[in-house]
């Protein structure tokens, strides 16, 4: 690939821009913890005829403060581990049948979580019961192994970021929260933009690279 080998934004600048985010002059101190966004602008791609799709997701070198909240529907086998990890949500295969026709409760659990773990036994079951609401909003059920861990892959998406692009020449994903820092943010907008690279021709189909935090204005990086 054209560029391989030369960083998109070099480290330092990410930390330095993050920095400026960070600060009281761009992000007035709110009462919550806010998260910071890592946004990507694209050049000469064209999204509509599907130049660029991304849909990749990106498990940060450091779980935020404010956890992704992970609903997971085990099998009973892996039910007792699952709850040992502490996810949002934590449902049987009957709790997941028992919200058929129930709309307000599953778009409840579709807005107020960011992943959803599902058992492969279970998966035809929550694409029909929660599907139709996850689809709208970005989301998807994710098939976890009848072998794995629960605890490992619970843990590994508390700090999973979704890289998706839509229409619209850009992307925006969460990369942490103001709590953790320059540095670490630094880190895990590193890890993101790597991703990016992967799936670009070149470096050159970058217009812009920015960070800001939820309340804050935008920072330029490049």
């Amino acid at each position: 690939m054209e560029g391989r080998g030369r960083l998109i934004v070099p480290q330092e600048k990410l930390t330095e821009a993050i920095s400026r985010a960070l600060s009281e002059e761009m992000s007035p101190k709110r009462n919550f913890t806010q998260a910071v966004d890592l946004i990507v602008v694209f050049k000469d791609v064209n999204m509509k005829a599907g130049e660029l799709k991304l849909r990749e997701t990106v498990f940060l070198p450091n779980r935020p403060s404010s956890e992704r909240r992970v609903l997971v529907v085990p099998t009973f086998e892996q039910l007792e581990n699952a709850k040992k990890a502490q996810p949002a949500v934590v449902m049987s295969k009957d709790d997941l049948q028992k919200l058929q026709g129930k709309k307000r409760a599953i778009k409840k659990l579709a807005s107020g979580n960011d992943w959803f773990l599902i058992s492969q036994d279970s998966m035809a079951l929550a694409g029909r019961i929660l599907g139709p609401a996850l689809g709208p909003r970005g989301k998807f059920p994710v098939p976890m192994q009848n072998n794995l861990d629960p605890v490992d892959v619970i843990s590994n998406y508390k700090r999973a970021t979704l890289l998706k692009t839509k229409d619209q020449p850009h992307v925006q994903t969460f990369i942490g929260t103001i709590d953790q820092g320059a540095e670490k943010l630094a880190a895990h907008a590193m890890a993101v933009l790597n991703v990016v690279e992967s799936k670009l021709k070149s470096q050159s189909n970058i217009r812009a690279v920015y960070v800001k935090t939820t309340m804050g204005k935008p920072v330029k990086v490049r």
